[in-house]
């Protein structure tokens, strides 16, 4: 019997305790982010241009990649009700698929690296860009090795874990920083490449510390312990399937982000220091959404598989409240102290006034934002990932883009046509996704 479940204390509990390491590691995640662009910002807004269009096009690469890894926890958790030997080949097979992954994306970034020019970026920006971004690119490897462990603590419900190991790795990429982008302590300094140095230091710390955490957890048993490794194939095409179409959802939207960027730097240095500053601010608040998300997926993956899919439609409904909620609050504080906000990564006053006007609009924008990033993850949840990467690659490519290009580019809107363009694909997918989440699950519930 189909019942309305809108809003349920128990269920926002599980939620917020399963959710709440996901998200302290995520916004750690983007505190590094944030940290380097401070850092790097004080340097000037070049560097800090530098600095984004690079790991703008290193996030290119490597999105896919991630999309792939991101929906194994869901598939983990789901076997957690049957024989411990399925377990442990869906993880084996998950980290043969990580092996994979990591090798295509270091060669794609490689070959990034060596026709950085395509993108059409000022001189003085390509300078800086090209050398940061051969040190990154070897972040790659143990960013994907963290990824793929971090999939396993979070679908034995291990979620702290990788939050430790982010929260020490920001602590440890904020005083490298100082070290070598400002050659304290003796360091010669080494201005962005030094941001580039700790980047990769801190990733490979990541990466050690939960690699150590899952082959020594009691929990987590798998055969890569004793180093025999079984693989069955039938779940390496089963993790392919589901993986590949997710890693489409993110290629298909980081991307369009990623195009922002670039047509960013096309209008000016000013405008794509202040798209930097805004979009990172915008991406800290995202982590809440992302790891509610994630949360929302392991939750409905568990749910989905028992064929309980009333608790399924419960689950999915007050993620997106939870969401929503979180979203509306942080709209309002981006409004109001968003020239405080933005003031806290460069000092000059143009790219101040440009990202504060643009921190209106992912008040707006970040709201969608969130709505779409949960209903992603409850879907992926239920192994349906196909029919949401044409959305998003509708929303993002077919809408997007082709609008940022045009109202950036051919009008006087500029940064704000550009972001406007963000705006609409974002409303676009969070309806459709929404709307095909309740479609799913309310299909399988007797009327």
């Amino acid at each position: 019997m189909l019942k309305n479940s809108y809003y349920n204390p128990k269920i926002i509990g599980s939620l917020i305790k399963l959710g709440a390491p996901v998200v302290a590691g995520n916004v750690g995640l983007v505190l590094m982010g944030l940290a380097d662009n401070a850092m790097v910002g004080s340097l000037g807004y070049v560097p800090l241009a530098a600095a984004g269009i690079s790991n703008t096009v290193f996030f290119i690469a490597t999105i896919f990649g991630i999309g792939v890894l991101m929906v194994f926890s869901a598939s983990i958790a789901a076997e957690q009700t049957k024989k411990k030997a399925e377990t442990e080949s869906i993880i084996n097979a998950s980290l043969f698929i990580n092996i994979l992954v990591s090798v295509f994306t270091f060669i794609v970034l490689l070959l990034i690296v060596h026709y950085f020019s395509i993108f059409k970026q000022t001189s003085a920006i390509e300078a800086e860009a090209i050398p940061y971004l051969k040190i990154v690119t070897w972040s790659s490897i143990p960013m994907f090795l963290y990824l793929s462990f971090k999939s396993v603590a979070d679908g034995h419900n291990l979620t702290r874990a990788a939050m430790i190991a982010t929260l020490l790795a920001l602590i440890l990429n904020v005083f490298l920083n100082w070290i070598l982008i400002f050659g304290n302590l003796g360091f010669n300094k080494y201005g962005l490449l030094g941001a580039g140095y700790a980047t990769l230091i801190s990733r490979s710390f990541m990466a050690i510390f939960l690699m150590l955490y899952c082959i020594y957890h009691k929990k987590i048993v798998f055969y890569w312990r004793t180093f025999k490794v079984k693989i069955q194939k039938v779940h390496v095409k089963r993790l392919l399937a589901v993986g590949i179409p997710s890693g489409g959802q993110f290629f298909f939207e980081i991307s369009a982000f990623a195009g922002a960027a670039i047509i960013s730097g096309w209008i000016g240095e000013k405008e794509l220091a202040a798209h930097t500053v805004a979009i990172q601010l915008a991406a800290l608040t995202y982590m809440f959404a992302s790891g509610i998300s994630i949360a929302g997926m392991i939750k409905v993956g568990e749910t989905w598989e028992q064929k309980k899919y009333q608790k399924t439609l419960d689950i999915g409904r007050n993620t997106t409240l939870l969401i929503a909620a979180f979203m509306f609050i942080a709209a309002i504080l981006f409004v109001v102290f968003r020239y405080k906000l933005v003031g806290y990564f460069t000092d000059d006053l143009t790219v101040i006034e440009i990202a504060a006007n643009l921190m209106i609009i992912a008040a707006f924008f970040q709201f969608f934002d969130g709505l779409q990033a949960g209903s992603l993850g409850l879907l992926r949840g239920m192994n349906d990932t196909k029919i949401p990467s044409y959305i998003t690659l509708f929303a993002y490519w077919i809408l997007a883009l082709p609008l940022a290009y045009l109202l950036g580019m051919h009008t006087s809107l500029k940064m704000t046509g550009v972001w406007f363009g963000l705006t609409l694909a974002l409303v676009v997918a969070s309806l459709f996704l929404y709307h095909r989440f309740l479609k799913l699950s309310k299909r399988k519930i007797p009327h």
